[in-house]
């Protein structure tokens, strides 16, 4: 872990509070303190200026600028957003979407962002706006991938007991941009297979409490996981035409007729 970029501030640090529904799959945001990050202004190492991959995590769009300022030729910039940007800082929310090659976001946050309630049709509005890709999360039942000429749609893998999913939605970015960079591969398949990734990580994530979930998780128990995915979603089908059916044989015989008359 690369702690070169990490600074420290006085004061508190930002903070979120609010309640999960039943279901543990929603949440209704109750305070959002931004803390010292109402002030603060990225300081990128030199060393990180040449990352071929880079994420905006969740912070205020105009950071995420000025991050991606200090970048020199990326080849993928992924970033994150959530409610409380998309109300307060819209318009350099939306400054940002230009110059992302990929999006990711909740169910609630598409709409909001897009004021569309039609996901596919809230993804294309974003997809319109300059990125290439939008993932859109909906926390247990997984991620829909949205593309230029496809979509693809993950499962949340099934949980017998899930105790936190604050933090979800970064390990499942951490999972998805993770693969990318191991890979090198930008195409449809690699986008495809880095979503999978990023569910099974998400699950990790749930779990336990904050990070105690994916502390002792290894390559070995995300490669198991994601098998476990291909396994759920795998299956094989034929496609067959339907049998004639007497009426048809004879419809058949008739036209063969008139075409010999």
């Amino acid at each position: 872990m690369d702690l070169e970029g990490v600074r420290q501030r006085q004061g508190r640090s930002f903070r979120w509070s609010g309640v999960y529904d039943y279901d543990l799959n929603s949440r209704e945001t109750l305070s959002t303190e931004l803390g010292v990050f109402s002030d603060f202004r990225a300081e990128i190492p030199d060393s990180y200026r040449d990352s071929e991959w880079v994420f905006l995590g969740n912070i205020d769009p105009r950071l995420q600028l000025e991050v991606l300022e200090q970048m020199r030729e990326p080849r993928l910039v992924a970033a994150d957003t959530m409610n409380f940007w998309i109300e307060n800082e819209r318009e350099a929310l939306l400054e940002l979407v230009e110059r992302v090659d990929l999006l990711t976001l909740n169910d609630a946050e598409v709409r909001e962002l897009s004021g569309d309630h039609n996901l596919a049709r809230a993804a294309r509005w974003i997809l319109d706006r300059g990125p290439e890709r939008v993932v859109v999360k909906k926390g247990e039942h997984g991620a829909i991938l949205f593309g230029p000429d496809s979509t693809f749609f993950a499962p949340g893998f099934p949980l017998e007991e899930v105790f936190d999913p604050t933090g979800a939605g970064d390990a499942f970015a951490g999972g998805l941009l993770g693969r990318l960079a191991r890979t090198g591969e930008l195409d449809a398949g690699d986008y495809r297979r880095a979503v999978v990734h990023g569910c099974a990580m998400g699950s990790f994530a749930c779990e336990e409490f904050g990070v105690d979930g994916l502390a002792r998780v290894g390559w070995e128990d995300v490669a198991r996981r994601v098998l476990d995915f291909q396994s759920m979603t795998t299956f094989e089908h034929e496609i067959e035409p339907p049998a004639e059916t007497s009426g048809e044989r004879g419809s058949e015989r008739g036209r063969e007729t008139e075409a010999r008359s």
